[in-house]
């Protein structure tokens, strides 16, 4: 049985981990030539703040600061960008046309292979299901698939944030997240004859 991930519902207008916001632009690619550019843009549905918690309190509190004093001090825990990952619809990602607007088909997952990634024992994927004050489908952060976005983005986007993940939740979330990028790439064995 999947664990119902419980959620708040905030009120302010700090960005935090394991915020899930809908509607979030992410600008793949950039092209200038003769005067003219161009730009490509995905709009994932849902995503969700990967960047630590700590980070974006210190990234407020010293943004809060300055701006109340007048003057810029040190900027050392401003951040550019928070690192995000978008939300899959989880039977789109079961039938592998989660990445159809990219015009990529995906793997149909097996009934096995659903078994293990609803009980997160996946290590590429992170299954939720929300308590049902938050109205999502059951949804999954495919872990090799992340982004950044900045954050005036996401601040000036705060009326789209839908809820955040209670504390416990988004700490696994990203533990689980870290665990799978540090992995160590081996490469295939030769086969022996």
């Amino acid at each position: 049985m999947a664990i119902k991930y419980l959620t708040d519902k905030l009120v302010d207008n700090q960005v935090h981990q394991g915020d899930i916001f809908k509607s979030i632009h992410y600008y793949e690619n950039y092209f200038e030539e003769s005067g003219s550019f161009e730009l490509h843009m995905l709009k994932f549905p849902y995503s969700i703040v990967l960047t630590q918690e700590c980070d974006l309190s210190n990234n407020m509190r010293e943004r809060n600061k300055d701006e109340k004093e007048g003057e810029l001090k040190k900027q050392d825990k401003y951040l550019v960008s928070l690192l995000c990952a978008p939300l899959y619809n989880a039977e789109h990602l079961f039938t592998g046309n989660h990445l159809e607007h990219l015009k990529i088909q995906a793997e149909r997952k097996n009934s096995d292979q659903r078994k293990y990634i609803k009980s997160n024992r996946e290590p590429r994927y992170h299954y939720l299901e929300f308590d049902e004050k938050t109205q999502l489908v059951p949804m999954v952060v495919d872990f090799k698939h992340y982004f950044t976005v900045s954050v005036n983005t996401l601040e000036n986007n705060i009326e789209n944030r839908i809820c955040s993940l209670k504390p416990i939740f988004r700490e696994s979330i990203t533990q689980r997240f870290s665990n799978f990028l540090a992995r160590i790439g081996l490469p295939e064995p030769e086969r022996i004859q």
